[in-house]
């Protein structure tokens, strides 16, 4: 038995274990906002020290250029480059926090984020390299990585900077010196657990081999040409003429085209597919994939249909991130069950991730994320009156709300190497997260504004309206696609399957 597979796809799960620190922030904001509080500018708030987080965001919205430096140098030295940057990031903020916000942000916020940005992508295409026929259950289990994250960093933090579970202040704010002496410590300890752990991932990730090009093309065609050539034996066209095409390099024996039953060309379509198509690693399948480019994506109404979804899903995700914690403590007075609601939600969020990709790989893209935007709606619209029913029922939509978040990390990829082919998922995932967060900059913006005016109702209620119009988008979302085969094998039970 091969263990190379499971040995590599558990390295890219470490990666992104340890890249995950973006879903901590919710636990660590009241640290960081009380430390700049009293050591930099006592007017400083939670509105302002949100901007580290959409600082991330809006950064990360760069991946493509991720993914289009991994082709140039390789995988590999882009995710080592990456966790070098990654790591140096969270470190250097042990300086940064004791100076400035501005410096924080850019540190802990775009420095981070550029080294988020050099790993994110590779791990999960590696995986579906590994294991083609299981796409959403190998992007689940890799991407759980992320969301398991806050049980081990949120444990970290709370444990160092507040091991005396004491509680904020009224204004939610902490003030003893035990707690903000500790934070930028805190920052070193975190850069060096990472360390670690991206260290132990990239010795174990290993890359797929691959069969040549032109001898599996050439095997695909030549098993194509034979079966299509004994179908038309059996037709009775009048009009036919005789050709022969070249795949790279080979020719392949004359066939008698003959005008097919959609009125396309036979000929035009092998010389289309010739030109176009990649094949899996697997030399004995009979499916011809096409692999889009990334300009060719962005002629596709696919590729917007999930850049509208993404934006859906995305921004509930981080309004609730990034306000968690702050929501839970106008009514729970226990900063320690807090952060444990993180971590219980982070265990959800891993579970969910594979979960939803097996159910994604038996049914569907669109059927998936109909399922999880509804719930998200649900949820979302019902999460103000949570403190009615305590600690309890707080924890319950928390969990239940980090449950549809693999919606823009586990769906969404594995919906694009569905729709485009794997070869360019890295880069047009990435194109799709920038159209995702190029806009976080506004958002920031009118959710505090709503906050601070309207109350958390109307937030709620806003950020399900974003939710809700992601499952009007979904439904426009086509059933089929041209990554399915091109030329059935036969023409008497399977339909040419097109977009």
């Amino acid at each position: 038995m091969d263990v190379r597979p499971l040995i590599s796809v558990f390295g890219c799960f470490l990666i992104y274990l340890a890249i995950g620190t973006l879903l901590t922030f919710g636990n660590l904001t009241p640290y960081v906002t009380s430390h700049l509080r009293k050591r930099i500018n006592k007017d400083i708030t939670y509105e302002e020290t949100s901007w580290i987080f959409y600082a991330f965001i809006s950064t990360s919205s760069l991946l493509y250029f991720g993914g289009k430096l991994g082709c140039l140098i390789g995988r590999r030295w882009s995710m080592i480059i990456g966790s070098f940057i990654f790591c140096t990031g969270i470190a250097v903020t042990y300086w940064s926090i004791q100076h400035s916000l501005v410096a924080t942000i850019i540190t802990y916020g775009v420095i981070d984020s550029l080294g988020f940005i050099l790993c994110f992508g590779h791990p999960v295409v590696i995986a579906i390299e590994w294991f083609p026929k299981n796409k959403g259950l190998v992007t689940g289990i890799v991407a759980s990585g992320l969301s398991l994250t806050p049980i081990l960093m949120n444990s970290v933090q709370t444990f160092f900077v507040n091991p005396s579970n004491l509680q904020p202040a009224s204004d939610g704010f902490f003030y003893n010196d035990e707690i903000i002496e500790s934070v930028p410590v805190l920052f070193l300890i975190m850069a060096s657990v990472t360390g670690v752990i991206l260290l132990i991932g990239l010795l174990m990730y290993q890359e797929a081999p691959r069969e040549s090009y032109q001898e599996t093309t050439v095997f695909i065609f030549q098993t194509k040409e034979e079966t299509i050539s004994s179908e038309l034996t059996n037709m009775n066209e009048t009009s036919s003429h005789s050709c022969s095409k070249e795949v790279n390099g080979p020719v392949t024996k004359d066939l008698d085209c003959t005008t097919t039953i959609n009125n396309e060309n036979l000929c035009a379509s092998l010389e289309q597919a010739s030109a176009k198509v990649n094949v899996d690693d697997e030399p004995h399948t009979n499916e011809v994939k096409l692999h889009i480019s990334p300009k060719e994506a962005l002629k596709m109404k696919e590729f917007y249909l999930l850049s509208i979804v993404c934006i859906c899903s995305f921004y509930p995700f981080m309004v609730l991130n990034v306000l968690y914690k702050t929501y839970g403590q106008t009514f729970i007075q226990d900063d320690t069950f807090l952060s444990t609601i993180g971590s219980i939600a982070g265990v959800v969020h891993a579970l969910s991730r594979v979960i939803v990709g097996l159910i994604q790989d038996k049914l569907s893209y669109k059927l998936t994320i109909l399922l999880l935007l509804g719930l998200k709606t649900v949820l979302m619209f019902t999460l103000v009156v949570t403190p009615y029913g305590g600690k309890v029922m707080y924890m319950i939509w928390i969990c239940g709300l980090f449950t549809t978040f693999p919606l823009a990390f586990v769906c969404i990829p594995a919906a694009v190497a569905e729709v485009f082919g794997s070869k360019y998922t890295a880069e047009i995932f990435g194109m799709i997260l920038f159209t995702s967060t190029a806009s976080f900059f506004l958002w920031p913006l009118v959710l505090h504004r709503i906050t601070l005016s309207l109350g958390w109702f109307a937030t709620f209620c806003m950020t399900a309206s974003v939710s809700f119009t992601g499952i009007l988008v979904a439904i426009l979302f086509p059933e089929t696609h041209r990554t399915k085969p091109l030329i059935s094998s036969s023409f008497d039970g399977n339909k040419e399957r097109t977009r």
